[in-house]
């Protein structure tokens, strides 16, 4: 299913998770990668060279390599979400593996929370998945057996659950669909009682096996649920219990259309809290 991996690295601590991951992946698919390191802000001349840069990738990365055997190392000059949205354009990999920062001291919080950060931007116009890997935690991928895909019943939900399903079907990995039933609002902006809460959940889980179960053909283990809270929290905990190894999902449709760079807060808080990656869609 992955041939073409891309990670996207500043080679430096909080890129480590990511790349443990990219080269796990590239191991575990035989998949070819391109490790794809950006200079920011540098000009003609400057005295970080595109050999002095290789060099400094394949000592940083040293251990790792041999997981790719079959890999090349580009670098590139100028902004890291153009020329990596460049790169994804021009060379069309089936992933990019990224974290969420190019370097930097600011807190894993502050990073997340930038509106311009690059992997927001990234993930906001790439036409091809993206696997954020932000946590040590969220590092150790061996085969994928648990999948949660984290659905809205958005329409780009809907593109994230093909993706699930090719997925799982693919790997024959445990397929767990999840919604995350928000009980602070009801349509007239007014606080459930627990009867309409449950009465809410049934109607959704109802709704969510009409809209899916019956798409699984050839996927033989699979469960839908619904669940009630806020919606990250929800999400990160299931993921949990069901010891998933990676969460699928799409955009928040609160946001459709945006024209900015910031991902809604759902998908934001779930790529700061989990305990394994988050690949999020938005095609």
């Amino acid at each position: 299913m992955f041939k073409k991996i891309l990670f996207a690295t500043s080679t430096t601590k909080a890129c480590d998770p990511a790349a443990r991951v990219a080269f796990n992946i590239s191991d575990l698919y035989k998949a070819h990668m391109t490790i794809f390191h950006v200079i920011e802000g540098a000009i003609p001349g400057d005295s970080r060279t595109e050999v002095d840069e290789k060099k400094k990738i394949e000592t940083y990365y040293a251990d790792q390599l041999p997981k790719a055997e079959s890999h090349e190392i580009k670098i590139a000059l100028g902004q890291p979400h153009s020329e990596i949205l460049g790169e994804i354009g021009l060379n069309k990999p089936d992933l990019l593996v990224m974290g969420v920062s190019t370097g930097g001291e600011a807190s894993l919080e502050n990073r997340v929370e930038s509106a311009g950060s690059t992997f927001q931007k990234v993930v906001k116009a790439s036409l091809c998945p993206v696997l954020i890997v932000n946590r040590a935690a969220a590092s150790f991928w061996g085969s994928i057996s648990n999948v949660v895909f984290a659905t809205d019943f958005s329409v780009s939900s809907d593109k994230a659950f093909d993706f699930a399903c090719k997925l799982a079907r693919e790997t024959a990995c445990e397929l767990h669909i999840f919604h995350a039933q928000n009980t602070r609002l009801t349509p007239t902006s007014k606080n459930f009682d627990q009867d309409a809460i449950e009465g809410r959940i049934r109607e959704k889980l109802r709704f969510s096996r009409g809209k899916y179960a019956a798409k699984m053909d050839g996927i033989k283990n699979y469960s839908i649920e619904v669940w009630e809270g806020n919606p990250y929290t929800e999400i990160v905990k299931y993921a949990r219990e069901k010891y998933a190894d990676l969460i699928i999902m799409a955009q928040d449709s609160q946001n459709p259309g945006s024209q900015t760079h910031e991902l809604g807060s759902t998908i934001k808080q779930v790529i700061l809290r989990a305990g394994c990656p988050v690949l999020c869609l938005n095609k």
